[in-house]
């Protein structure tokens, strides 16, 4: 892998965030996602620019973030056991729905928080057990995890797409997904 460095210092292999069946549950991967969603949602200056829509089929800013958490709140929450009734009204929340740039920032840290404790929850030794998912595939809780930073990685990319198409620059972090998941590159 490749050596990127940026504000947020060296990106960490995959299996730091992933565990093994030996090893705890280490969240480094989902901070450093973490550190650098923050950061896009930082970088939305004026607030106002939540609720443009840049163009025809494109989400807003706002519409991205709240899916991003979602899925991941979603995820955690199937993964650890721990209904997830109710969760959508969650997202519901006027800093969600009517908030700016600091509110969303801090409504997203508390959602953080609540994944953390979540991850804090996953057996390291069922990460790799097969199951069937609702849609009759087979995966694994390691897999679930590995796609819930893939959507966010997309979407945070979307997202700062549209940073871009409103003028905005988007702010300095490696963020590509492939380091994030520690994917080689050649």
């Amino acid at each position: 892998m490749r050596n990127l460095t940026g504000p947020l210092g060296r990106v960490p292999p995959s299996s730091q965030f992933l565990p093994t069946p030996d090893a705890p549950v280490n969240p480094t991967i989902f901070e450093l996602s973490t550190a650098h969603t923050l950061a896009v949602i930082r970088a939305v200056d004026p607030s106002g620019l939540w609720d443009q829509n840049p163009g025809s089929g494109v989400w807003s800013l706002r519409d991205q973030l709240r899916h991003i958490a979602l899925v991941r709140e979603s995820i955690l929450r199937c993964l650890a056991g721990v209904a997830t009734t109710g969760l959508g009204a969650v997202f519901e929340t006027e800093a969600w729905r009517l908030g700016g740039t600091q509110a969303l920032a801090d409504a997203f840290e508390r959602h953080a928080e609540r994944c953390r404790d979540l991850l804090k929850e996953l057996d390291p030794i069922q990460l790799d057990r097969s199951f069937t998912t609702p849609f009759g595939n087979q995966s694994t809780p390691r897999n679930y995890l590995r796609m819930m930073l893939l959507e966010e990685t997309h979407h945070r990319a979307q997202m700062t797409l549209t940073l871009r198409l409103f003028g905005l620059t988007p702010p300095d972090y490696p963020g590509r997904a492939w380091a994030e998941l520690g994917v080689d590159q050649p």
